[in-house]
């Protein structure tokens, strides 16, 4: 360990002069460790090793001038190149732009005090561990502020830079009073959807999600995370979550579908999930996280509402409470005024987004506070605005060496910055005119928070690593600066800073879900309350279906997404099936009379519904009723039956086949399927028939007259003849009655 007195001393013996070869091993670290300390930061996170990692920082807040700060981490490259380390630090920073602008790499810290350890080699594995012990005095913290320190690597033969962190100290002295800020975290539990029907699931991912993966980790930070967070949770997770805990399911394959026994770790993910938000602030998005803005350009705003409504009834009877989604927090962050006001009609009253939605206008140099209030055609509402760089540090990747701790740093020094200016004082000069205010501010009264801030994170299937954020949230929580606050405390204030107006930008409206994809979703919405439209009791088949191929998580996911469609408009086609014409052929004798068209019942409920029916070729077949267009009143068909309908006919000419076009539709008069023709054959000979009827008749007739005359004239003979006649009667055979007919 290295403690400093004056400047700092090596942290290491010295190596042995460099020879010749020692500078061609140096030169080849230089280059294959990194290129040059401008662009470190990006090449960084390309390369599988870093060359240089700061993995401790002992204090995240330095609150006296004589206890240390230890700083260690480690150096990677070739083995026994030789390397130096500098130590660069600074007078405070003025702003947050200044913070950025070194963030980015834009220059040393100005003055920069440097430290050097030279020649000192990496050792046999290429490694060399560094820890340097400093005060505040030691790097000139003489006020309160925010500092910069920046760690640099050179090789040591070239002195050219190889790489370079920077990184943020916060001293506040002990007795030095400091307003507060309000700090309000929200963060998202949502997912893409894996269902397309009811009972569809279109993948099995749910499964790994909830036992190790992203829900899981989502799960362990709800758990640790304390109660100040505000969580937004999609109930069409919570919807496919308990539906693969509560029983079989059937995952679509490519050659049809796999059976799925209930998954437990599902029922424990939920019943988790349950116990955890129970004693949080819980907010549910619209049903699936639909993409809001883009369904309103498209014409869609019923489903906008249609999802507010449907997310409030799923994730308040998955979570056995009420569940509030008056707060909407759009994809991205990002609303135009239809998106907007669209989500005020639909009941919102707040709205979570960025920052860069609406600016201050003029522009200011402090942070304004994150509430404001918006109008819109239903009324104001509160806009809270998120600030990028803290949302920016909730999404870091942990997974890089070093990242977690660069970004906890940054994330104080960010919030203590924005409680560090006074917008009072911020014209007249810097930290050090603003701490006078500060002190003199105290003397007169307590300081009690004065401006808020909102972080989120900037991506909705966000991936934490729990020890971090958690972390964070902890350091965050014991910061002198900061109060924690939940989402539905905040309220503008009086005085708000003037804003422009809604900042929706290109690249925004091009991420969004594209017009013809929705023009699909759109028929399909259309197609499936046609077919929930039938049954006279309401129902909702495809509504949630509907809804989750609005989701935001298509947003560039096109060839997923394509699957899903085709199957809710596989499983609506099959509904609509269930409800039919039978277009079996009909025969008609006659010039005109009716044709029973039969409708055909297999849902497993009473149907509601209209017939019209038109004729094909009017000049060979007309329908009897006014217009040409037979529309009975509504027909009530009972689950799984039958019903026939007379329809009325005129044939034209000869008759001959031509064909009748039958039309379902719903109550409401729109068309249920398409047209169904069932063929009509007609004869057209109903005079030629009469008078063979009538002929026959006559001969039937006069037949019956003659056998009458023949019996009167036998009973008027003589009483001799009578006897022999019945005589020869009875000697000859039976005549029977055909034959007697025939005579």
């Amino acid at each position: 360990m290295i403690r400093k007195a004056a400047p700092l001393i090596l942290l290491s013996a010295l190596l042995a002069p460099t020879s010749m070869a020692g500078t061609a091993v140096a030169s080849t670290a230089a280059t294959s460790i990194a290129p040059a300390w401008a662009t470190a930061a990006t090449s960084a996170k390309a390369r599988a090793v870093d060359p240089l990692v700061v993995e401790q920082i002992s204090s995240g807040v330095l609150r006296d001038q004589a206890v240390p700060v230890t700083i260690s981490g480690v150096v990677t490259g070739t083995p026994s190149a030789p390397v130096r380390l500098r130590v660069h630090w600074g007078q405070p920073f003025q702003s947050r732009e200044q913070m950025a602008a070194f963030a980015a790499g834009q220059g040393y810290p100005t003055p920069s005090y440097s430290t050097k350890v030279q020649a000192t080699p990496l050792d046999g594995s290429g490694k060399l561990r560094f820890e340097f012990t400093l005060t505040p005095r030691d790097l000139g913290m003489s006020s309160l502020g925010v500092y910069p320190l920046a760690i640099e690597v050179q090789d040591a033969v070239t002195l050219q830079p190889i790489e370079i962190e920077r990184t943020f100290l916060t001293y506040l002295p002990p007795e030095q009073p400091v307003p507060k800020v309000k700090l309000a975290l929200a963060m998202p539990i949502v997912d893409r959807p894996h269902r397309a029907g009811d009972s569809d699931f279109m993948d099995d991912d749910l499964r790994a999600s909830v036992s190790t993966g992203r829900l899981a980790s989502l799960l362990d930070l709800v758990q640790k995370s304390g109660r100040a967070v505000t969580w937004f949770v999609d109930p069409a997770l919570l919807d496919d979550a308990r539906r693969t805990a509560t029983g079989e399911y059937t995952v679509r394959t490519a050659s049809g579908g796999a059976k799925k026994a209930a998954d437990p770790g599902a029922r424990r993910w939920l019943d988790g999930l349950s116990a955890a938000l129970g004693s949080r602030p819980v907010v549910a998005t619209p049903y699936a996280d639909p993409d809001v803005t883009a369904l309103v350009h498209a014409g869609l705003d019923t489903q906008t509402q249609d999802a507010v409504k449907r997310g409030a009834e799923v994730a308040g009877d998955v979570l056995g409470r009420e569940i509030s989604t008056a707060t909407a927090w759009p994809v991205g962050g990002a609303l135009d005024r239809d998106g907007l006001d669209e989500l005020a009609t639909s009941g919102v009253r707040t709205l979570l987004m960025s920052g860069a939605t609406l600016p201050p206008d003029p522009q200011i140099t402090t942070t304004p506070d994150a509430a404001t209030t918006v109008d819109t055609v239903s009324g104001p509402v509160t806009a809270l605005l998120t600030d990028p760089t803290l949302s920016e540090a909730l999404g870091t990747d942990t997974s890089l060496p070093g990242a977690g701790l660069l970004a906890r740093q940054r994330f104080l020094a960010e919030t203590a910055m924005i409680a560090f200016e006074q917008p009072q004082q911020a014209a007249r000069g810097g930290i050090g005119q603003q701490a006078g205010a500060i002190q003199q501010q105290q003397q007169m009264a307590p300081l009690q928070p004065v401006r808020t801030v909102v972080a989120a994170p900037t991506t909705r299937l966000w991936n934490p690593d729990p020890a971090f954020v958690s972390g964070l949230i902890k350091a965050a929580s014991s910061a002198p600066w900061l109060q924690m606050t939940t989402l539905n405390s905040i309220r503008p204030g009086k005085t708000q800073v003037p804003r422009s107006d809604l900042v929706y930008t290109d690249q925004d409206r091009g991420s969004e879900l594209p017009r013809t994809y929705l023009g699909g979703v759109k028929k399909l919405a259309r197609e499936a309350s046609i077919a929930e439209a039938v049954t006279t009791e309401p129902q909702n088949l495809f509504g949630d279906a509907v809804l989750r191929l609005a989701s935001a998580s298509w947003r560039g996911d096109a060839k997923r997404v394509a699957g899903f469609v085709k199957q809710v408009r596989t499983s609506i086609d099959q509904q609509m099936a269930l409800v039919s014409v039978i277009d079996t052929p009909r025969a008609l004798a006659g010039t005109n009379g009716q044709v029973p068209v039969s409708v055909d019942n297999s849902l497993p409920k009473k149907i509601s519904l209209k017939i019209r029916v038109t004729s094909d070729d009017k000049s060979r077949l007309g329908i009897g009723a006014p217009g040409g267009v037979y529309e009975p009143e509504q027909l009530i068909i009972l689950d799984n039956r039958s019903q026939l309908v007379n329809v009325p006919v005129i044939v034209h000419g000869n008759g001959g086949d031509s064909t009748i076009a039958v039309q379902l539709l719903t109550a409401d008069g729109r068309p249920y399927g398409k047209p169904v023709h069932v063929t009509v054959r007609a004869t057209g000979y109903t005079g030629i028939a009469l008078v063979i009827v009538g002929a026959a008749l006559a001969i039937m007739l006069a037949a019956v007259v003659m056998r009458i005359l023949r019996r009167r004239s036998g009973k008027s003979l003589p009483p001799g003849a009578q006897a022999s006649s019945g005589q020869a009667a009875a000697e000859q055979p039976p005549v029977s009655a055909d034959q007697g007919d025939k005579s």
